[in-house]
């Protein structure tokens, strides 16, 4: 075997272990942003019958960090933001559900998580949380 050919093949070893691991990290870097993603989405869908909760409060503080590169969810949460600055007696229950489901689907739809056609958006507003439409075992 030449020298050239020594080269040339520890050349093409190096690089091509280089070019995996540049993969490889690539799709780790995809797959945690999305783990991060689905996370923020179960805290604010699990915390959404009490938006004054500490587990709501702590995904929509999340918000911003987790779905920054993301426009749709930050406008998203920007208005619903601001619907809640307005005092009660100026605002409608109707009007920050609208806001709350618009951010919901967003977020859902930006962490890719779907769902079938059979779930309307009654599903995404509906809380079981012992105000009477709770479900208890006996």
């Amino acid at each position: 075997m030449t020298s050239e050919a020594i080269f040339v093949t520890i050349f093409a070893s190096l690089l091509s272990g280089l070019f995996g691991v540049l993969i490889s990290f690539k799709f780790y870097e995809r797959l945690e942003k999305r783990k991060l993603r689905i996370e923020t989405a179960k805290k604010l869908i699990g915390g959404r019958f009490n938006l004054a909760s500490n587990e709501f409060n702590i995904a929509m503080n999340e918000i911003f960090v987790v779905y920054a590169d993301c426009p749709e969810v930050m406008t998203a949460m920007t208005n619903f933001w601001e619907i809640l600055q307005a005092p009660q007696g100026q605002r409608t229950s109707k009007v920050v559900d609208d806001k709350l489901l618009t951010l919901l689907k967003t977020v859902c739809r930006n962490s890719g998580i779907t769902h079938s056609k059979d779930i309307n958006d009654d599903f995404f507003l509906r809380t079981f949380n012992g105000n009477g439409n709770s479900v208890s075992a006996k």
